[in-house]
């Protein structure tokens, strides 16, 4: 898998989509993830709710992989073994955050 690919497709489809979140939110809730590479719902949550975190993994996973699940194998992220929390792909944190670090720091809201 190319993930600096992977990467510059997911942060393109988050800034090309038209929603009521803005990107700086979607952008930060990704930026939390890579950073941290392992997170719990509750630590998500504190970006925003149940459907806003899934509809911004969503975004993440079609512009990866295409319209569907994340593959068990080499997919962007994971739910960890005790289905608590999530897991991200190094590769791809390592991607995402040296592509986000080339655009500079989120504008303040």
């Amino acid at each position: 898998m190319d993930w600096g690919a992977a990467a510059y497709r997911a942060r393109r489809h988050i800034g090309a989509r038209r929603r009521m979140v803005s990107d700086r939110e979607c952008l930060a809730l990704i930026d939390m993830f890579a950073e941290r590479r392992t997170v719990t719902k509750a630590e998500m949550r504190q970006h925003g709710s149940d459907d806003f975190v899934a509809t911004v993994l969503g975004h993440v996973t079609t512009a990866v992989h295409g319209k569907g699940h994340v593959p068990a194998i080499n997919g962007w992220y994971r739910r960890d073994e005790a289905g608590t929390g999530y897991v991200i792909d190094p590769g791809f944190a390592v991607a995402w955050r040296a592509a986000r670090a080339c655009e500079g720091p989120l504008p303040r809201a």
